[in-house]
């Protein structure tokens, strides 16, 4: 991908997540109607809600902080401290990230028969968000080369999951979840720009090149 198509792609991802905070919400009317559907299903389809509420905590801190912190401490054991800065970096500053926007926006949660909605604001999800983060960051940047792909494709799947039991559940927005999921892919882009553009993401140790092991990143870069 050339810088251009990678500077094409953040833009579009700021725009959409712009869109989403900027005309998202209780405000537009579709979006309500669409959650009184939502509240009707889930009233006809009692199981589906509760897969959706043990689902939805992949995307909780319990799993992305854990995930993220055991990524960190295999890359700190391969010796590459580098990369375990970054990981671990990217997923709590966008953390901190999504709080400060929560408030900021101040967009209030969906309340269509739901009996309990989290103290937080709505704008954006932050399981979305964090979810989208913690597990592509964590295949982009911990993942050996040779799963690299198959990592990438699950952990946007997955996080793809847990912006839709957001929904399932009551508990946010369409808008809230797609700025979620663009929020979260904007952090990683950024924490790959930041990655190339440093010695954050240098080569392997040299016993590492010899074998034939580079980093995923400098093979793209390669390319």
């Amino acid at each position: 991908m050339t810088n251009f198509s990678k500077a094409l792609l953040a833009a579009i991802l700021a725009m959409l997540f712009g869109a989403a905070a900027l005309a998202g919400g209780p405000a537009n009317g579709f979006e309500p109607a669409i959650m009184q559907q939502v509240a009707e299903l889930r009233g006809d389809w009692p199981k589906l809600t509760r897969m959706a509420a043990g689902l939805t905590n992949l995307g909780g801190a319990y799993v992305t902080l854990g995930v993220a912190s055991a990524a960190s401490l295999y890359l700190l054991a391969r010796r590459l401290p580098a990369r375990a800065l970054l990981l671990a970096a990217t997923v709590l500053l966008e953390r901190s990230l999504v709080d400060g926007l929560k408030e900021w926006i101040g967009r209030p949660r969906p309340q269509f028969d739901v009996s309990w909605l989290p103290p937080s604001l709505a704008f954006p999800s932050g399981h979305s968000a964090n979810s989208m983060t913690a597990f592509l960051a964590l295949a982009l940047i911990a993942a050996p080369p040779a799963l690299r792909r198959t990592a990438v494709v699950s952990a946007i799947a997955l996080s793809v999951m847990v912006g839709l039991t957001r929904l399932c559940l009551g508990v946010h927005w369409p808008s809230d979840v797609i700025g979620g999921w663009a929020f979260g892919l904007l952090a990683v882009a950024a924490a790959l720009a930041i990655g190339r553009r440093s010695a954050l993401l240098g080569f392997e140790p040299q016993h590492e090149v010899v074998a034939g092991h580079r980093p995923a990143l400098d093979e793209d870069e390669a390319a």
